[in-house]
């Protein structure tokens, strides 16, 4: 068992005596490091987590933020990366069913989903099973409950062909009176709704805290299978007891099923609990163990006053929602589990809840100091026109079509700025308002495999700019660490500098870290881990959805301006390791404080209507964003490089394809260009107007009117639109 000598003497120790089976099973589940977060908790503690918009920081199933003094928005992240690897299609399905009901607990309405898959190369044929099994989970799941998905990120890497990163997040919004913020307390009755019982998911947690074994079919247990049509059950009869007032807590049965669930309760507000197992639904017959630790899925905790108790059981009998009234809870912090009069486990709550944190070893390893040092040597340019091409084509830039038109974006209506047209997406709040809100997911696994402290540092920075390229003020953001063996020194390194990062220019740009998900062990069989990911997803407010930005250009003859100053960055870059196959340098320095001035700028620029389209500058560069606006209008551009705003630039290649952070696109209406650039001097923005739209199939190029690059468009578009869809069904 996952559990080692030492902690089960503590396990002795905290008992005074042998513990049964049952305890120890209660003690593996919630002591994993997916449940107990013990090698993390003293290093997140590093994350700031306070703000005037927080409602509800870290410590709940969910956090909550305030976007308007009328509405509370509920988010979460969450990853489901073992159970995906060994069945992808119910490993993410889950996944999906897991994060929303972390919403419901909370008592907010999920309204849509976010996905943040890292897979491994299509033409890899294992990679290329995993890889559709996962959509195909993520679609079916948020399809059937009717959430849209709407937006995410996507990375395709050969360090994730076995193993993957299933990264989903949801978002909910509520009435600020109807967050559930009660407390429980002595008497209180303990219901269990939803699913049945089973076998499926046993000890998952314990599955998600180890490495995979080599023959992952032997682990098909521990992964859970979804019911959407009893979530959906969940989603509509949560909404009926919240708006009754009749339940005083809720929570999810996820990692540790229900030891987990009642001891954290219990933990949390110095309450002990008796615990009936015999009373549980289930599907089939089962131990006092399994009942204990299964995690099957669809299934939350309520708690309720026993004065409420027959308003609770009329709404679940109307709905036909399974529930289970199995026991209550007392005031002397100690956890006690019966079965058919039988006392299986008597366990302290706060002991079982939160064991001791653990001070890992970090070590930085060897293979990233040559990732820290700049680039010295370039290889020689080459053509600018094939590597334009070669670079739009990578899988991590071009559009992911195949992924997202496999979901429904738009059912629930709300959905302002659609998948492949925003840098976020937009939400609108159907209250009769214009208002909405923003939500993007980002990571960059190679900026965090070369230099985990900027590399996760630059994720958040640019979700901060993705937030704002659609005209929202960024107000929060959730964080999903992913990372590989902790009992290994080198693997720790990467988490600990992540978080160093992630803390760092959280602060700087004044976006509180409201809560998140650590998922180690993510490595193959031979304990090679998978390149180290900061996933970062973040909510912003937009006050006017009628204003909501996309990056498409609109008109023909427009300006083009490029917002920020570019620097030599190409270490860490797309260019680099599509054009050379390197993987190697110096990433993009993080600049907070450009990042807090340029996008002040850039969304005063959106609200005052002086721009058509915003497009911020990252992987592939300034070509890159370019042909991306392009290609959504279908509007060609003739821009001049010369132009551009840069500092320290010897190479062309350079100003095409750096990866320089706090950059923007901007495509000015005509009128508005001496209004704009006015703006950029009161705010002392750097602002170049390199080029103009315009009505022509071509994208082009030019060095002081030396034509350097003239593509056709139509072209650009088909390779664009193709490239994923050809690479997964090549790889069949």
């Amino acid at each position: 068992m996952p559990l080692s000598l030492e902690e089960v003497e503590e396990i002795r120790r905290i008992l005074g005596r042998e513990p049964t089976e049952e305890e120890l099973a209660m003690f593996e589940a919630q002591w994993s490091e997916h449940c107990s977060y013990k090698s993390s908790k003293l290093l997140l503690k590093l994350l700031p987590s306070e703000g005037r918009h927080v409602v509800v920081g870290p410590g709940r199933d969910a956090p909550a933020v305030k976007v308007f003094k009328d509405w509370v928005v509920v988010f979460k992240i969450e990853s489901h990366n073992h159970p995906s690897a060994v069945d992808p299609y119910n490993g993410a399905a889950t996944g999906i069913g897991g994060i929303v009901r972390d919403i419901l607990s909370l008592g907010a309405k999920p309204i849509a989903l976010l996905d943040m898959l890292y897979l491994g190369n299509p033409r890899n044929p294992h990679a290329n099973w995993l890889i559709r099994g996962i959509v195909r989970g993520i679609s079916d799941y948020g399809n059937r409950i009717g959430i849209p998905t709407v937006a995410g990120d996507t990375w395709f890497d050969n360090a994730f062909n076995s193993q993957p990163l299933v990264n989903v997040a949801c978002i909910g919004i509520a009435k600020p009176d109807k967050v559930v913020l009660t407390t429980p307390e002595p008497g209180d009755l303990i219901i269990i709704m939803g699913n049945s019982t089973g076998r499926d998911g046993l000890l998952g947690s314990s599955f998600a805290s180890k490495p995979l074994a080599e023959d992952v079919d032997r682990d098909i247990g521990a992964v859970q299978v979804g019911d959407p049509l009893t979530e959906k059950l969940l989603i509509d009869v949560i909404q009926i007891l919240i708006e009754k007032g009749v339940v005083k807590y809720i929570k999810d049965l996820g990692g540790g099923g229900l030891t987990t669930a009642v001891c954290e309760t219990a933990a949390d507000h110095n309450l002990g609990a008796v615990i009936y197992l015999e009373k549980l639904h289930t599907r089939q017959s089962l131990t006092p163990l399994e009942l204990l630790v299964s995690e099957s899925q669809e299934r939350m905790l309520l708690v309720v006053n026993p004065e409420n108790i027959e308003s609770v059981a009329r709404v679940l009998d109307e709905y036909d929602v399974m529930y289970s009234v199995i026991g209550f809870f007392t005031d002397d912090g100690i956890i006690k589990v019966f079965y058919n009069g039988v006392k299986v486990a008597e366990v302290p709550a706060k002991e079982l809840a939160k064991p001791r944190p653990l001070r890992r070893a970090s070590t930085p390893p060897l293979e990233v100091l040559k990732g820290l040092k700049p680039l010295y040597n370039l290889p020689p340019e080459p053509n600018y026109e094939e590597s334009i091409v070669k670079v739009l084509t990578s899988l991590n830039i071009v559009s992911k079509r195949w992924i997202y038109e496999q979901y429904d974006h738009e059912v629930g209506i709300r959905t302002v700025v659609k998948p492949g047209y925003g840098d976020a997406a937009v939400l609108r709040l159907l209250d009769g308002s214009r208002r909405g809100i923003a939500v993007k997911g980002d990571a960059n696994p190679r900026y965090t495999y070369l230099d985990p402290f900027n590399g996760a540092a630059n994720a958040v920075a640019e979700c901060f700019r993705n937030l704002v390229a659609v005209g929202s003020k960024p107000i929060a953001i959730v964080d999903e660490l992913n990372a590989g063996n902790p009992e290994k020194p080198e693997h720790f390194w990467y988490f600990e500098m992540m978080v160093k990062g992630i803390a760092w220019i959280a602060e700087e740009l004044k976006l509180p870290v409201v809560g998140g998900k650590v998922s180690f062990y993510n490595e193959d069989h031979r304990g090679k881990q998978v390149k180290p990911t900061a996933t970062i997803v973040g909510i912003g407010r937009v006050d006017d959805i009628t204003k909501a930005m996309t990056m498409d250009f609109k008109e023909n003859g427009s300006y083009i301006a490029i917002v920020g100053v570019t620097y030599p960055e190409l270490g860490g870059s797309e260019y680099l390791f599509r054009i050379f196959g390197l993987e190697e340098g110096e990433i993009p320095r993080p600049r907070p404080s450009s990042e807090l001035r340029n996008g002040k700028f850039v969304y005063k620029a959106i609200s005052l209507g002086y721009v058509n389209a915003v497009h911020d500058i990252s992987i592939g560069g300034l070509a890159t964003a370019l042909i991306e606006m392009a290609v959504k209008g279908k509007i060609g551009f003739e821009v001049d490089i010369a132009k551009v705003f840069a500092r320290g630039i010897q190479r062309l290649d350079e100003i095409l394809f750096s990866e320089t952070q706090a950059r923007y696109i901007l495509e000015v209406k005509g009128e508005y260009l001496e209004d704009l650039l006015k703006l950029a001097d009161r705010l002392g923005v750097k602002v170049s107007i390199i080029g103009r739209t315009r009505d022509r199939n071509s994208v082009v190029f030019t060095k002081n009117s030396t034509v350097l690059v003239n593509l056709d468009l139509s072209y650009l578009s088909d390779i664009y639109d193709k490239t994923l869809e050809e690479e997964i069904e090549g790889g069949v």
